[in-house]
């Protein structure tokens, strides 16, 4: 037995020997520059990558409410903003909704307490009958308050919603209507939204990055004013007389391609500095427009001949006597004078600049796109004649 032991102890220790090697390599394999100075290798940590953080003005209005619905669905952490008092029924519960008023310099500090990305203005007031004090504070100070704060906060990119109204009254050798047009604003409206424009190209070349989108009158679900009022208004009635030679085209553009639009153009490098018309690719007659939503609506046309200056003499007469009655009732104009307005213009514009860049239209079609619009106001009980005629005659506000 002693002889047995004698003979494996040799070979124990050979064993030995041969594991020796491995460990060392082992070693080596552990070894680097921070563990031959006594260092270990610190583990990696993952940085979580911030979200971008977007901006929206007059959130809780209809261009307003449609950005930030948008936005998040991209992505964005969004901080909604409005007045106090704005009615929040369709601003997305997803965004933080701040109320600030972009008149007051000190109202919109807090906006900006965490790191802002970009900024989407629609705020403004949106009204023929507003007088030109309330336009100059909201719309023109307004914007320069917001540029002004948007600059110094080192905004990355600005897109101010403006409007093709700015354009006024083009001479038909001028159609289609392209961004370098003449500018003839004829309203106070119009004058106060041609100098948001002006304000925010003056910021652009003091280094925030500005871009403008100038929509045609836009349209789609919780729109209540603008185009609405000319659905509203024919809604109204069972059966109504439609003067037929009306052969102007009415133009429109869905608040989804406006927002849309805006987005897409936030990351154009080329598109900083630049104004582009937002709308889309038809043109429709008057008339056309009528016979495709009058049906839709549960109103009956009756084709009738009016010369054309009749029927805006019409017009405007209805128009300014709407006025003067609201004035005693202290209700809106059953006629609203920037409807008769914008019925009367004769144009058409160029959407060239901005497909250039590659943008297409969600909603290509203005009547295919109204459809959808009429069933979203039937839905939710905007079409109801009597309801309409009661809001007409003693609503105080839209």
């Amino acid at each position: 037995m002693a002889t047995t032991a004698k003979k494996k102890a040799p070979e124990k220790a050979a064993a030995k020997k041969k594991a020796a090697p491995k460990k060392k390599e082992a070693k080596k394999k552990e070894a680097g520059p921070a563990a031959a100075k006594g260092k270990t290798t610190p583990k990696k940590v993952a940085v979580k990558k911030r979200k971008p953080t977007a901006l929206v003005t007059g959130a809780c209005g209809f261009a307003g409410g449609h950005m930030v619905d948008l936005l998040l669905e991209k992505g964005y952490d969004v901080i909604a903003t409005d007045l106090e008092t704005a009615p929040r029924e369709f601003l997305n519960p997803g965004a933080t909704f701040i109320p600030a008023d972009i008149t007051d310099p000190s109202s919109i500090k807090k906006l900006f307490n965490g790191p802002m990305d970009y900024v989407y203005h629609p705020a403004a007031v949106f009204d023929y009958e507003a007088p030109w004090e309330l336009c100059e504070k909201v719309n023109v100070f307004g914007m320069r308050n917001i540029s002004e704060i948007s600059l110094k906060k080192g905004v990355s990119r600005f897109v101010l919603f403006s409007t093709v109204s700015v354009y006024g009254h083009p001479e038909p050798d001028e159609l289609p209507v392209k961004e370098d047009n003449p500018k003839r604003p004829g309203t106070n409206y119009e004058r106060s939204k041609l100098m948001q424009e002006e304000i925010g190209l003056e910021y652009c070349t003091k280094g925030l990055d500005v871009s403008v989108v100038r929509p045609a009158p836009v349209y789609g679900p919780r729109n209540v004013y603008g185009m609405a009022t000319i659905l509203f208004l024919l809604a109204k009635f069972p059966v109504l007389p439609f003067p037929v030679n009306i052969d102007n085209y009415l133009v429109g553009v869905n608040v989804k391609d406006v927002c849309n639009a805006a987005l897409f153009l936030a990351d154009k490098k080329e598109s900083i500095g630049q104004c582009y018309n937002v709308i889309d690719n038809s043109r429709y007659t008057m008339r056309e427009f009528a016979e495709f939503v009058c049906p839709l609506m549960g109103v009956r046309i009756i084709p009738i001949f009016l010369p054309r200056e009749m029927f805006y003499n019409l017009g405007d007469s209805m128009a300014d006597l709407s006025r003067s009655v609201s004035k005693v009732t202290g209700t809106r104009p059953f006629i609203e004078k920037d409807m008769v307005y914008y019925l009367k213009a004769v144009y058409t514009f160029s959407n060239d600049k901005l497909r250039s860049l590659g943008y297409e239209f969600l909603y290509p079609d203005l009547l295919e796109g109204l459809r959808e619009t009429i069933h979203w106001y039937k839905d939710n009980g905007y079409l109801d004649r009597w309801d309409l005629w009661m809001k007409a005659l003693f609503s105080k506000t839209r």
